[in-house]
């Protein structure tokens, strides 16, 4: 029988990241998930012998499961930094290697592994399917096998239809069932609240579904059992939605597509670049090539042309007539960590012949660059940081308005602002040009500035035929500057105050460890949820509410049902909550504070996001919190810097509805902006009939959660849920607001006809995202695009508005020398830290240049407020 391989990407990428320590490439990629996810496809090479192979990755965090439940996955964190570029890197290992890989809008890979596994799976053709995930088990069958992955990333355990029940206790079919009364803590699915793994199967083995439970509630015996049954039965039907695995996407492959069809030239090249040489044998191995093919494996190059080095020419020759009036391609190699890296080589490509420089000759390579008619590169804020110190300025972005930086790796990503990664991999393919050669650093370099000059020609026109060529010149380009400008900047963190702060924050750690201890009658490891478990279920006898596949649940959710149940409760939640704030914040910033200046230097993340806004990391400071107070007390560490006296927040007020009022053109809407009316308050009393006096605070918040919600495509149980009323109620009220603003949803239904007909959407000032599921015929999927459709440009052009707010801000800062300086960008706020003398004329400055950015039929309000700190600047 042949066998048909179908991998769940996301999964095993997940745990080959963790079970990996660190690695990267020569070239500062992080590479260790890749390489771990490899060495595991090689072995389920060598066991399983594979003929038709595929894997499947969820593409993004909405889907058909988060409209129904918004907080479907939703505690779960950010991948980490160092693993977010390895999924685009993976995908494109995965094509190298001829292997078919699927992802689809709207849906998660687990849904592509069941639609799969239904449609190929006979007694022709055995299914295995590979996952770390056990909801996977609800798809075995007769002819599909799951393999989970169960240790580090080499074992794994092979789950058929006649071991499942063993192992388990249950069949695939009874997994939904389940999960529909347990729950998932990990996938933050609800179940009904207080039961766990054994009730659940003890009910399902004694009435086989969940329809049979519930009519024969009755005979449940246990009064809480039933009451809690009874109460939460919408809860257990939901979950069994959620957790049921779709089989019937509307997915258009054939077998032929799943057939291994290596592409050997480019693999070699790849791996050489990734630092996986020693995996390229293994490969060949399994994918059984032998002889004279074998020794092909490791010497092709696909497109990429041999390079040679010989010719390279010094710093001798790179005179003015070299560079002058013609477009340079160019590549830099720097040393030590942003924003104060420095150069130990930079190439350069005149389209005749290729200069080689070290880093004593940075004032060369900045007149070249400031000199040529255009510079083509994947590295202009590099260029920015290693030459122009505080003043980057230095090089010349443009010439009489146009810009003479072309950024491939900004321009590729603003034609398709969804990847998480722009390198040169992914631009050799995009702009169909050679592949980077492999070998040497010269070697490399060297083909990277040949591939630069090449794809110039198409990625510019690939830009200006999507219109996105004045979002390029005016607003991202110059954005590169801004940036770095307050990368460098950094902000001024008390060091002192900080080791004061954390010792504080230990010592009612410790006090409240004692308390709780005290409270138990033992000592034992609060931070584990074993042990925690049988302390507070087992000792205390406090009711159970969840259980996971390892014990009780202990989780947030859980221990907030029961804080009225003991005092312990209520202690240990807020060791938690300072346990976070002294690892996360404590000691997580005293390591950032660059030792020189005493600040913290984030990096400003600008094509990451698919709605054009920003992202900071290292730190991430826009999730320092502030509405508690122990988080105010770490943003209160937060100073002007010597020689600076205040800090000055700027920040948009309600910047997105303003933008659907002039979007939509709702009159009603336009004009409660322009009154200056309490906009919730307003849209309260217009849904609700009622007098704005009248309005309550609660009808208010109910109002607010609308006004907000809408723009996000809220659901109608995602409000139920968020207010806390019935789905019907929640449903009244959408409907109202669109009564009382019939141009909103007019607007928002114009959108979805537009991006059915253009298979895009834009924002105000052009910026693109493509909905590739939009015209579909699969109702989820089509579905889901036409949510981005309406929500897309709104965020999108909030974004676009504060980022030409900061370039105007920055470039006056600059024209009229003032002291003051722009520090950080947060959400829909600017962060400045500011001389007395200048403080007048800082904060107009502000808020005359923010409000007057761009103009609309409403107002854009900016309040502006300063203190000593930043937890007091609001």
């Amino acid at each position: 029988m042949k066998k048909l391989m179908i991998i769940d990407g996301s999964s095993l990428l997940f745990r080959a990241f963790f079970a990996l320590p660190p690695l990267k490439s020569a070239l500062g990629t992080p590479t260790n998930a890749v390489y771990g996810f490899l060495t595991m496809l090689i072995k389920l090479y060598e066991e399983i012998k594979p003929d038709y192979i595929a894997v499947a990755f969820d593409k993004g965090r909405q889907t058909f499961r988060t409209e129904m439940y918004s907080e479907y996955k939703g505690n779960r964190p950010d991948a980490p930094e160092d693993l977010r570029p390895q999924f685009s890197l993976i995908q494109d290992v995965l094509k190298a290697l001829g292997i078919c890989v699927i992802e689809e809008e709207g849906y998660e890979g687990d849904d592509i592994l069941g639609s799969l596994s239904k449609k190929f799976g006979s007694s022709d053709l055995a299914v295995q399917i590979i996952t770390g995930d056990r909801d996977n088990l609800q798809l075995v069958t007769d002819y599909s096998h799951v393999f989970l992955t169960k240790k580090g990333i080499s074992d794994m355990l092979e789950v058929t239809l006649d071991n499942m029940t063993e192992l388990y206790g249950y069949g695939p079919d009874k997994v939904i069932e389940m999960k529909a009364l347990m729950g998932d803590s990990s996938d933050n699915i609800p179940g009904v609240p207080g039961v766990g793994e054994k009730t659940a199967l003890k009910l399902i083995n004694e009435y086989g579904d969940l329809e049979s439970v519930y009519e024969n509630i009755d005979n449940i015996s246990g009064k809480k059992l039933k009451e809690r049954l009874v109460e939460n039965k919408d809860l257990a039907f939901l979950s069994r939605q959620l957790a049921t695995i779709k089989t019937d996407m509307d997915l258009s492959y054939t077998l032929d597509q799943f057939v291994q069809n290596f592409h050997l030239g480019e693999v070699k090249p790849m791996f050489e670049i990734l630092g996986f040489t020693k995996l390229t044998p293994r490969l060949a191995s399994v994918m059984g090539v032998e002889g004279d093919d074998a020794e092909d494996f490791g010497g092709l190059f696909s497109m990429a042309e041999e390079i040679k080095i010989d010719d390279l020419l010094d710093a001798s020759a790179l005179t003015e007539e070299f560079y002058t009036e013609k477009t340079i391609g160019v590549h830099i190699i720097t040393d030590g960590k942003a924003p104060f890296r420095t150069i130990t080589s930079a190439f350069i490509n005149n389209g005749e012949s290729i200069i080689k420089l070290d880093g004593s000759h940075n004032d060369k390579l900045l007149n070249a660059l400031n000199g040529a008619k255009t510079v083509v590169t994947t590295q202009s804020k590099e260029f920015l940081e290693v030459l122009c110190h505080n003043e980057p300025a230095q090089i010349r972005l443009y010439d009489d308005g146009v810009a003479r930086i072309h950024d491939v790796s900004l321009i590729a990503y603003l034609l398709d602002p969804t990847r998480t990664n722009y390198g040169y991999l992914y631009l050799t393919e995009r702009f169909s040009v050679p592949s980077i050669a492999t070998g040497s650093v010269d070697v490399e370099c060297v083909s990277m500035v040949k591939a630069l000059l090449a794809m110039d020609d198409a990625a510019v026109k690939a830009l200006q035929d999507e219109s996105l060529w004045d979002l390029y010149n005016n607003i991202e380009l110059p954005l590169i500057h801004t940036l770095l400008v307050m990368e460098k900047n950094g902000i001024y963190i008390d060091p002192v105050k900080l080791e004061e702060t954390t010792v504080k924050f230990k010592a009612e750690l410790e006090a409240v460890q004692e308390e709780i201890y005290e409270l138990a009658g033992e000592t034992f490891n609060i931070n584990s949820p074993k042990q925690l478990g049988i302390i507070l279920f087992e000792k205390m006898n406090l009711p159970v509410i969840k259980k996971t596949k390892t014990g009780y649940s202990t989780d947030a959710e859980v221990l907030d049902m029961l804080r009225h149940e003991s005092p312990i409760v209520e202690k240990i939640l807020a060791y938690r909550s300072v346990a976070k704030l002294v690892s996360t914040y404590c000691e997580g910033l005293s390591v950032l504070i660059n030792p020189e200046t005493h600040r913290i230097h984030t990096t400003f993340n600008q094509m990451v996001t698919a709605t054009g806004r920003l992202s900071s990391s290292d730190p991430n400071l826009q999730n320092i919190p502030v509405r508690t107070e122990k988080g105010r007390e770490i943003r209160a560490l937060f100073y002007p810097g010597e020689g600076f006296d205040t800090l000055v927040s700027a920040d948009y007020s309600q910047i997105e509805l303003r933008i659907l009022a002039h979007l939509s053109g709702d009159e009603a809407l336009i004009k409660a902006f322009n009154d200056g009316k309490d906009i919730h308050r307003f849209t309260a009393a217009e849904v609700l009939g009622k007098s704005q006096d009248e309005v309550t605070s609660e009808e208010r918040s109910h109002a607010k959660a609308v006004n907000f919600g809408i723009i996000y495509g809220i659901s109608d149980f995602g409000l139920s849920r968020d207010l806390g009323i019935t789905r019907q109620e929640a449903k009244n009220y959408i409907e109202l607001y669109f009564s009382r603003y019939p141009k909103v949803k007019e607007y928002m239904d114009n959108m979805v006809i537009e991006a059915h007909e253009t298979g895009k959407v834009r924002t105000m000032f052009g910026r693109m995202r493509e909905l590739p599921d939009i015209n579909s015929r699969n109702f989820n999927r089509r579905s889901f695009a036409e949510r981005t459709a309406m929500n897309t440009p709104i965020q999108g052009t909030a974004a676009d508005i504060i980022k030409l707010a900061m370039n105007k801000v920055e470039s006056i800062l600059e024209e009229k020398a003032f002291k003051s300086r722009l520090l950080l960008q947060v959400h829909d706020e600017l962060v400045l830290e500011v001389v007395n003398e200048e403080l007048d004329a800082i904060q107009t400055l502000l808020k005359e240049t923010m409000e007057s950015i761009v103009e609309l039929h409403v107002p854009l309000i900016v309040d502006v407020h300063n203190a000593e700190n930043w937890a007091l600047v609001k």
